[in-house]
């Protein structure tokens, strides 16, 4: 749902209409639905010969999660059918854990053997702290990872993401997109690379989500290891 809030947002930020010309008619709303039997069978086999494959020889080792289905469409489109699996939590740097989430797609008018293919988006990091002297399990709340970044530095923004978020509230009065926004709670689903600014090479974007569903983002500037809230924007 978060990809096709993006896309109406950017429809409705087109040029305005000029005079008394209608306004065209928002998107058609979005209909979700749960798996058929059949979408979630042939999920499960195509998954089992997969990690067969996978395993060449050794003993497949099968996901400790079951798929989480995506399935939605705006009225009168075909069904969007995804698949999702996460990977076990694993140790990806001494104080971060990490699973790895892929994305499956189905066709239903493919062949029975090969209705569902890998997504052609790459698999994507969801990150989390770990616990001192322990391993890591699955946690209730995860962020998105750019891969590139450096655990260092993902490890320290998720430690201080709420003073950062704190004081770039301040920051939101000065932004006619975000002052509306400024006392909403948020939570951080996204840490990504930035462009380099304010005489910084290294910048970060720390992506919150409000309880309305709107999105902040808080441009993260790092100078000598500390990290300062230095812009924001807002949709």
């Amino acid at each position: 749902m978060r990809a096709m809030y993006f896309a109406v947002l950017l429809a409705a930020a087109g040029p305005a209409v000029a005079g008394k010309q209608a306004k065209p008619s928002g998107p058609p709303p979005i209909e979700q639905r749960a798996p058929s039997d059949e979408e979630r069978s042939s999920f499960d086999d195509y998954f089992r010969q997969k990690i067969l494959a996978e395993s060449k020889g050794a003993r497949p080792v099968p996901p400790l999660f079951a798929p989480e289905f995506d399935i939605q469409r705006q009225r009168g489109k075909p069904w969007q059918v995804i698949a999702r699996v996460d990977s076990a939590p694993r140790h990806s740097a001494v104080d971060l854990c990490r699973q790895i989430r892929s994305s499956f797609v189905y066709d239903a008018k493919a062949p029975r053997d090969g209705r569902w293919t890998e997504s052609a988006q790459p698999p994507s990091w969801h990150v989390w702290l770990a616990q001192p002297k322990t391993i890591c399990t699955a946690a209730p709340h995860t962020v998105l990872m750019e891969q590139t970044l450096p655990p260092e530095d993902v490890v320290a923004l998720l430690r201080q993401y709420p003073e950062l978020l704190s004081r770039a509230r301040l920051l939101f009065a000065g932004n006619s997109q975000c002052i509306r926004q400024r006392a909403l709670p948020f939570t951080l689903r996204a840490i990504a690379p930035a462009p380099p600014a304010a005489g910084a090479p290294v910048m970060f974007s720390l992506v919150f989500e409000s309880d309305r569903d709107t999105i902040a983002r808080v441009a993260v500037r790092k100078h000598r290891g500390e990290y300062a809230a230095w812009n924001v924007s807002c949709d």
